[in-house]
């Protein structure tokens, strides 16, 4: 598969996109489970790219939709959401409160953690961005996106025991 850059529309816009699928999916797929791995998650503003909205998937209250209005929408839906994380993140405080507004968003923590992956049902995400504002907006990141059952199967169980592996929060 081509690499692609996060720092071209198109990246912002697959991340937009793959994100907006694996909503939908957890209102669909029974036992749905979104898997993040990646040093440091925050709560940033999603940028809408082109005509492509979350309004009609996700219940918000607010005008701008950041990213875990998705985790939490998931958790809404029925699926769970696995975040592994570095340690020594200064995002833990953050995270520890999207947890706490659902128990189907569970955060570990892994010392040495540098991989980035993020694996749903019908797509994954693999690469050297993190699932920040700077790594998704302004960054130059190079990722793969997979689509196909078998690697998005191979990612999905690498997530896992990476999960597995770590601490809870």
């Amino acid at each position: 598969m081509a690499k692609r850059s996060t720092l071209q529309r198109s990246g912002q816009a697959m991340i937009y996109n793959f994100m907006l699928n694996e909503v939908l999916a957890s209102q669909f797929t029974e036992g749905y489970t979104f898997w993040v791995v990646a040093p440091w998650v925050t709560n940033f503003r999603l940028p809408t790219p082109y005509h492509v909205s979350f309004a009609e998937v996700v219940a918000i209250q607010e005008e701008s939709l950041h990213l875990f209005d998705i985790f939490h929408q998931m958790a809404v839906n029925g699926g769970q959401v696995h975040i592994t994380v570095r340690s020594n993140t200064e995002y833990l405080g953050a995270l520890r409160r999207l947890a706490e507004r659902d128990p189907s968003i569970q955060i570990h923590t892994l010392d040495d953690l540098h991989a980035k992956a993020y694996v749903g049902h019908y797509g994954a995400l693999d690469g050297s961005f993190n699932l920040t504002y700077s790594g998704v907006n302004q960054n130059i990141e190079l990722y793969d996106y997979r689509h196909d059952v078998r690697s998005i199967a191979e990612l999905r169980q690498q997530c896992k025991q990476l999960f597995d592996r770590a601490r809870a929060l």
